[in-house]
């Protein structure tokens, strides 16, 4: 089987903005500050960033070491791997992030309408449970999610370097400059104090409890955007001389300071205006914008978080077309315009009946990429790294590496990390967190 030369990344600096684009979405600015409301604040954090360390950089190493020494997307690197049906688990692979993508693009395309709102002034005009409710499943939320679909199209089909890699050079920087001033903003309301002392001391019998433990982990594992599809595929893309063990850390580091500065942003504003910390889902679409209703400034603080959104979604959105356009150009032989365009269309396809149906939206789309079967794809991917060798994957990772990984990350790879996410795949039946 021939495989075509890969395209790489321009440099170490547009690698790392490309995979903390991949990790940084919704999940950070939505359901991280969701579950640290539910689980106690500081109580959630303090396991959320020893978990960090302990597992999820080491999570990001085996991807990226595992498609830089295949070369290829999960696909290629399952198969050269030797893994026993090594390419059906790769397309597996890709099939999730499929669906993923499908449904992620219509809660962009939401965004993408409130942003709008923000922009006109109708933001603070409106009832925002109303608004939400007219908006989420109608031909409305249709239009908005044909029009995100088309954006990542765009960004794909320019290539690594003058499409992802200088997309996220410019967003990512944008989103932690919007991210600190919304911050600073927040924690200088009336009455924020409250939040800060909510986010900032914890509660140690909620810190000790063993299910904050296991959401915690889930959060991070999730977050950082390894489920053997896409960080493959990015890791592929890295040169023999990219530092791979600095590179997870500064992206593991990344991703989590746009989640914990989100904390900063919300929880202040929340508890200022005497909402509720752990309003779950509606926590985006309807807190918030009561909160900025009723802030001085609020249109623009509006304005700000809302294109912040927009920046974390259209940055993991353009990393899940890339997985499997990566694989129509390396197994199809397809141009990569052509790819990108028709694998979006293709998207559109089989995600616009979610912009109709709640019940094709959450028990199809997300029960099954999210929940049954992402995990398996992290699984999948741990495994194919110990069939490629883990001696032989440690040589690799010791390419470009300005430290040494430490050596007892051949053990960890080998036995820890796979029972890790046996445990997250059983804990999400168990807890439903």
């Amino acid at each position: 089987m021939l495989f075509l030369a890969r395209e790489t990344w321009g440099s170490r600096v547009g690698f790392v903005a490309a995979a903390i684009g991949s990790a940084v979405g919704l999940g950070n600015i939505w359901m991280f500050p969701w579950r640290a409301g539910k689980y106690g604040g500081a109580a959630f954090l303090i396991p959320y960033l020893i978990l960090l360390f302990a597992v999820g950089v080491i999570a990001l190493t085996v991807e990226w070491t595992l498609g830089r020494g295949t070369k290829g997307g999960p696909i290629v690197a399952f198969q050269k791997a030797g893994l026993p049906g090594g390419k059906y688990l790769g397309l597996l692979a890709n099939i999730t992030i499929f669906m993923i993508f499908a449904f992620y693009s219509l809660v962009l395309g939401w965004i993408l309408r409130y942003f709008i709102a923000s922009l006109t002034g109708e933001l603070l005009r409106i009832n925002p449970g109303a608004f939400f409710d007219g908006l989420a499943f109608s031909k409305e939320a249709m239009i908005w999610q044909f029009v995100v679909i088309m954006l990542t199209v765009a960004i794909v089909a320019l290539g690594v370097q003058k499409g992802i890699e200088k997309a996220n050079k410019i967003m990512m920087p944008a989103l932690f400059v919007l991210l600190i001033i919304l911050a600073i903003r927040s924690v200088t309301l009336p009455n924020s104090y409250e939040g800060l002392k909510f986010y900032l001391l914890p509660d140690i019998s909620k810190a000790l409890n063993a299910e904050t433990w296991m959401i915690a982990l889930s959060q991070m594992f999730f977050s950082l955007s390894v489920l053997g599809n896409t960080m493959v595929v990015y890791g592929s893309y890295l040169k023999e001389n990219d530092d791979i063990p600095l590179s997870a850390i500064a992206t593991a580091f990344g991703d989590t300071a746009v989640a914990v500065t989100a904390g900063f942003l919300i929880f202040p504003a929340v508890f200022a205006f005497g909402l509720e910390p752990g309003a779950g889902p509606g926590l985006v679409f309807v807190t918030l914008p009561m909160v900025f209703q009723k802030m001085s400034g609020g249109a623009f603080f509006g304005f700000l978080f809302f294109l912040l959104l927009l920046f974390a979604g259209l940055s993991s959105t353009v990393s899940m077309l890339e997985v499997y356009v990566d694989s129509a150009i390396t197994n199809l032989k397809m141009e990569r315009k052509k790819a990108a365009i028709l694998l979006g269309l293709l998207t559109f396809a089989i995600g616009a009946p979610a912009a109709l149906s709640p019940y094709y939206f959450e028990k199809v789309l997300i029960n099954i990429s999210t929940i049954y079967v992402g995990p398996i794809g992290a699984l999948i991917a741990a495994l194919a790294l110990i069939k490629f060798g883990v001696e032989r994957a440690y040589e690799e990772i010791k390419k470009g590496a300005l430290i040494e990984m430490p050596s007892l990350w051949k053990p960890w790879i080998k036995y820890v990390y796979p029972i890790v996410i046996v445990v997250i795949y059983i804990s999400q039946f168990v807890l439903g967190g």
